[in-house]
C-alpha cells in the first residue's frame, strides 16, 4: 500500500490520438479483434507471467 500512496499523479503530457481516429471503422475493428484476442487468450498469457515469477 505504501508504493501506492507515493506513486506519481498521472499528467496529461501523453500524447493522445485524435478523435477522429475513434470513429473510423477500422479503427473500431481493430479494437473489437485486440478485445477478442485478450478475451480468448488473457487469461492463459497472465498464467504464464505467474509461473516465471
Amino acid at each position: 500500500m505504501e508504493n501506492i500512496k507515493n506513486a506519481p499523479v498521472p499528467t496529461a503530457t501523453a500524447v493522445t490520438p485524435p478523435n477522429s481516429y475513434e470513429k473510423t471503422k477500422a479503427y473500431q475493428d481493430f479494437i473489437n479483434v485486440l478485445s477478442q484476442i485478450i478475451e480468448k487468450h488473457g487469461a492463459e498469457v497472465l498464467d504464464e507471467i505467474n509461473r516465471v515469477v
